[in-house]
């Protein structure tokens, strides 16, 4: 049997785990509002080559906000997948456990864990939330946000089954393609749903890892989260800003994630003087606004430069409204920096130089603007 409730807060909890066998398994599943996730299409070989591109961030106000992303890596039959988190929530829930006593066996995400493949879409209904995921991408947004994203989302999916979860009423809105319906009747329904995939063999998202590994201290920081909106490119941006306070139970946690929300929107849109960053985010996503983000830009980057030994890129700059980075570019040829240049395009990227090359030592340098195409 599966049993479902809310407590007032993580604090809550023992109270409820005494009524559990001493072998049991705690794993917490986070709202998908709170995590980024994007499909890597062509990973690096080498897992300190995606990090190293990462790492160039670091001397501008993006590397400062990569500094404060907890990366985690899915690998399994469906490809490489990157999700990403802010640390200072992270450090909140990882703090609020760690002062109840409850010891966590797993960290993942609701929209990882309800089935969704290549080959089949799942829309699955949560109060009123939706939670989405199809081979290489998942979102979980409010009702109001689902509207809006979810007809686009369920068109990428192609020729995929789509299999819906107590969204049969929305979904007729959404989709023309046939859908199988299954019940959802209860809350615990979405906790049997989970327990189904948390008990697969393949490849799933768990937090609990570097930093914040369950054999590691946690140090609670209250400094702001910072960077550029674009992070959750394509369908799931702004979704990270959307959940709102609503989502989570935790009051601290609520709280940082309202104020964080408003930093990381003016980090990215310093020009926008309204005051409902919702509607403006919205606003974008039903304009069909395409960004590029942070983790997608970076793969299709270091899948770049690991085909073209020789070339370094260093203080890249992002410009959130336009969903384009700037960067400084090396190599010990003029002809070794063009070759980057056109080969990016098999990644996706359109590369210009700005200004040309120049020989600076036995190195030549430039700088160079990239967007996804």
């Amino acid at each position: 049997m599966v049993e479902a409730g809310g407590v007032e807060g993580v604090a809550a909890l023992p109270g409820v785990l005494e009524r559990l066998p001493a072998d049991r398994r705690i794993v917490a599943v986070l709202r998908g509002e709170q995590v980024a996730m994007r499909d890597i299409p062509s990973p690096p070989r080498q897992p300190a080559k995606l990090k190293a591109a990462a790492g160039y961030l670091l001397e501008d106000e993006l590397a400062e906000a990569v500094d404060e992303l907890h990366i985690a890596i899915s690998t399994g039959a469906e490809g490489v997948r990157a999700y990403a988190i802010s640390k200072p929530l992270m450090r909140s829930w990882a703090d609020a456990f760690a002062e109840a006593g409850v010891t966590l066996a797993e960290m993942s995400v609701d929209y990882a864990l309800i089935g969704g493949s290549s080959g089949v879409c799942v829309i699955a209904a949560n109060r009123d939330r939706i939670i989405a995921a199809r081979g290489g991408a998942g979102f979980a947004a409010e009702l109001p946000l689902a509207e809006i994203v979810a007809p686009a989302f369920l068109a990428a999916a192609g020729e995929a089954a789509i299999v819906s979860y107590g969204a049969h009423e929305h979904l007729g809105r959404w989709a023309a393609a046939p859908v199988e319906r299954r019940p959802l009747a209860h809350e615990a329904d979405l906790v049997s749903l989970f327990g189904a995939n948390l008990g697969g063999k393949d490849g799933r998202v768990n937090f609990l890892s570097g930093e914040f590994s369950p054999k590691r201290t946690y140090t609670v920081e209250l400094g702001a989260w910072r960077r550029p909106a674009a992070l959750a490119a394509g369908l799931a941006s702004g979704l990270v800003l959307l959940g709102g306070a609503s989502g989570l139970r935790d009051w601290r946690v609520a709280e940082r994630y309202e104020t964080t929300a408003e930093i990381l929107h003016k980090s990215a849109f310093p020009t926008f003087e309204g005051g409902d960053i919702r509607g403006h985010v919205r606003g974008l996503l039903a304009s069909g606004a395409k960004t590029a983000g942070f983790l997608d830009m970076t793969a299709r980057l270091t899948a770049g430069l690991e085909a073209h030994e020789g070339v370094s890129i260093e203080r890249i700059r992002f410009d959130a409204g336009r969903g384009q980075y700037t960067f400084s570019i090396k190599s010990a040829s003029d002809a070794g920096i063009e070759a980057f240049r056109t080969g990016l395009a098999a990644f996706g990227v359109e590369a210009t130089d700005n200004g040309g090359y120049r020989r600076t030592g036995d190195q030549w340098v430039g700088e160079m603007t990239a967007r996804a195409l």
